[in-house]
């Protein structure tokens, strides 16, 4: 059975598995990821960082895409990031084997998902800790390792609240 979000307009509080004041299993950190229950991370730490992101509509979702470049991308590089082996050996090879403008499409699909992803992002983060954010300030976080965990996670939260929600309609 499919659950939808009833508004667009909802937000929820997450946090990250990278923070510090997160103290979980591999496994617990998995299942949060997978269901974005708070209770499945295990002990959080009262200074943890707490970001607020809102549901998506399918307008805003299409505009993020439009503003990242939906109309220009490689259809070439959205065809091979599709067919991409996932065993990650077997993908370097696949990669290695790939011809100069084949890696060139590759590459420029994913700048394009990168884009898409700041684009969520901005259209959905609303607050951490409680004050207004932008994303410009998760651009910010440091090192670089952690920025894309938050990146990666604040997508993976957003998407499975606008999609498929966390209440059922």
């Amino acid at each position: 059975m499919l659950t939808f979000l009833t508004s667009s307009e909802q937000t929820i509080d997450i946090v990250v598995t990278c923070d510090s004041e997160v103290m979980a299993t591999t496994e617990q950190r998995q299942a949060y990821l997978q269901s974005g229950d708070l209770g499945d991370l295990g002990e959080v730490g009262k200074s943890a960082t707490r970001f607020t992101i809102k549901a998506l509509s399918p307008a805003e979702r299409e505009e993020a895409e439009v503003k990242a470049g939906a109309y220009s991308r490689s259809e070439l590089g959205r065809m091979l990031w599709v067919d991409a082996p996932t065993d990650p050996k077997e993908k370097a090879r696949w990669h290695h084997d790939l011809s100069e403008d084949e890696r060139t499409a590759m590459a420029d699909y994913q700048a394009y998902l990168s884009r898409v992803y700041i684009e969520m992002i901005r259209a959905s983060l609303t607050h951490i800790d409680g004050q207004e954010a932008s994303v410009e300030q998760v651009d910010m976080i440091r090192p670089d390792s952690d920025r894309l965990t938050v990146v990666s996670e604040l997508v993976l939260h957003i998407q499975r609240i606008s999609l498929l929600g966390i209440e059922g309609k």
